[in-house]
């Protein structure tokens, strides 16, 4: 009796899940749903790859349209940082310890400084300094130290050269010429000598013009291109350009006056830059000396000529000329024609790059307006 309930049990349930032990098949998808899903899927993945292009291109105007507002900024910055990475490379070097190398002179009465080579110097290795305050010049020969070697052979003219030294500073070779007075010099480089030839600047030049910046603020118009910019005006114009602010040597203004008057340069011209913590605007003031009067061109049209282009580059407002006192050594003392242009500008924008960098960039520009204007009433501008 009780197998017969188990069996009818049995049988009972397989009659309820008539089903339970199949193993379903998975559905097969025709050709066209194929096709449907695969298109649905890659339209959603366009719509993905549309909606993050469309999130890149603002993304990337975005960013074009920031730095295109701050271009000025970036542009500075970007330079002020190489600027001042190099500055410091050369102080590290001047750092280096001095090595002399024993060289053998020879004393020619030819006016130039000759420097015999093993090997070739690129003409791009070779720089020139004039601490002019000094009556020196400082040849570099960067990295030229493995291919210069003891007993070097040196011509030179003991009638306008008092010393000539040779040392080696890290990589470099270094020549320094000290002279008896100021010269003009052009250089030439073959394969086997550096040769200097030293010229009265008053016979090589037409005209000559000394700038002085104060030494402390010296870094300020440094800049490679603002250099070049100069060079060329000078060298247009025939234009013997004394830059204070090349020196590394400390100076004064007492220097630069003495030395101008002593070489009886054509004009003097100074600038400095001071931040005030009381102003709120740019402004700028010229100093010159109008009791010192020289026919035809001097302190007074020197000063106009700088104010006119000062204003005309920074756009600054001139407040108007001042009468030298004693404490404007480097007019007061001037024997030539010589203005000093006074720019204060507040703290804030002393601080601001971008500011600085524009300030300096069309001191440069006013500089070379002074000068020109200066050389087209002395009758010495190069057509």
């Amino acid at each position: 009796m009780e197998i017969v309930e188990v069996e009818e049990s049995i049988n009972t349930l397989e009659e309820k899940n008539p089903e339970d032990n199949i193993i379903e098949e998975p559905p097969v998808l025709t050709e066209a749903e194929i096709v449907s899903l695969v298109r649905e899927k890659r339209n959603i993945f366009y719509d993905k790859a549309l909606r993050a292009a469309i999130v890149f291109s603002v993304v990337s105007v975005l960013l074009m349209t920031g730095f295109k507002l701050n271009e000025d900024f970036f542009d500075a910055n970007s330079r002020i940082s190489l600027l001042v990475e190099r500055l410091n490379e050369e102080q590290q070097k001047l750092l280096l310890p001095k090595l002399n190398v024993k060289a053998n002179f020879v004393d020619e009465p030819q006016s130039r400084l000759a420097i015999q080579l093993s090997k070739p110097i690129a003409t791009q290795n070779i720089s020139v300094r004039e601490e002019f305050i000094r009556n020196k010049l400082v040849i570099t020969l960067s990295n030229a130290s493995a291919d210069i070697n003891d007993g070097l052979n040196i011509v030179s003219d003991s009638t306008i050269m008092d010393a000539v030294g040779v040392y080696r500073q890290g990589a470099d070779v270094v020549v320094e010429v000290y002279c008896n007075g100021n010269y003009g010099w052009t250089m030439d480089n073959t394969s086997n000598m550096l040769s200097f030839s030293l010229v009265d600047i008053k016979k090589m030049y037409d005209n000559i013009a000394v700038v002085y910046v104060p030494y402390e603020d010296k870094n300020r118009l440094v800049m490679s291109e603002w250099q070049q910019a100069l060079s060329r005006f000078a060298a247009d114009n025939n234009l013997k350009l004394f830059l204070a602010y090349n020196m590394q040597e400390s100076y004064t203004e007492q220097d630069i006056v003495d030395f101008a008057n002593y070489i009886d340069a054509d004009m003097l011209l100074g600038v400095s830059v001071n931040a005030d913590s009381v102003i709120t605007d740019d402004s700028v003031q010229i100093v010159c000396n109008s009791e010192y009067f020289i026919p035809g061109f001097g302190s007074v049209q020197l000063a106009a000529g700088a104010a006119e282009a000062i204003l005309e580059e920074t756009k600054i407002t001139v407040k108007g000329f001042r009468e030298c006192g004693d404490d404007d050594i480097l007019v007061k003392v001037a024997k030539i024609p010589a203005a000093v242009v006074e720019i204060s500008q507040p703290v804030s924008d002393a601080a601001n790059i971008e500011a600085s960098y524009k300030l300096n960039e069309s001191i440069i520009e006013a500089i070379k307006g002074t000068l020109t204007a200066s050389l087209e009433q002395i009758g010495g501008l190069q057509q």
